[in-house]
């Protein structure tokens, strides 16, 4: 008795395992390709390295960006390893670019395309995720200038009791 329940447990562990290859096998092999505009930014793919003025002018900066999802989205890490680590995740909604900054502002503000060309995009806040626009601090809007293949400048426009308050330049360049 007790032989043919080992053997019936080794043979469902074989079925379990077999079910989670079968699964991690799906859909493999279709590579992601998203808006004219996501393309652009997986161009960004790497290490960057620059300054900011946060806190003060100069101030060295570096970001990272890496694809996560399948390629379907972009991971770009400001700051990382610091205690002013903030994590954007860049994505196509609806075939539109989009992104969600995860901010030290302890808020999630989501932003939306508004406007794109071939050296620029622009995002604009769509939702607050729990933000009151007209009264809670939030990066509010985000352009990203491509200057050539290996420099971008980043402008973050931070919002407070419904205006402007002040904009964080990231300059970049490509370190790999």
């Amino acid at each position: 008795m007790r032989k043919i329940t080992y053997i019936y447990a080794v043979f469902a562990c074989l079925l379990l395992i077999g079910s989670f290859v079968a699964y991690a096998g799906e859909g493999k092999g279709v590579p992601y390709s998203g808006s004219k505009e996501y393309e652009h930014m997986r161009q960004l793919v790497g290490v960057w390295e620059g300054t900011s003025n946060m806190g003060k002018e100069g101030q060295p900066v570096k970001v990272e960006y890496r694809l996560t999802a399948g390629g379907s989205a972009i991971v770009e890490t400001l700051f990382p390893g610091t205690p002013e680590e903030m994590v954007s995740v860049y994505y196509d909604r609806r075939g539109k670019l989009s992104m969600t900054h995860y901010c030290m502002l302890q808020n999630q503000p989501a932003m939306k395309l508004q406007n794109a060309g071939a050296d620029k995009l622009d995002f604009v806040f769509a939702r607050g995720n729990g933000i009151d626009p007209k009264k809670d601090p939030h990066m509010h809007a985000l352009t990203i200038s491509f200057v050539d293949k290996d420099h971008i400048v980043e402008n973050w426009t931070l919002f407070e009791a419904g205006k402007e308050k002040e904009v964080t330049k990231l300059s970049l360049s490509r370190m790999h």
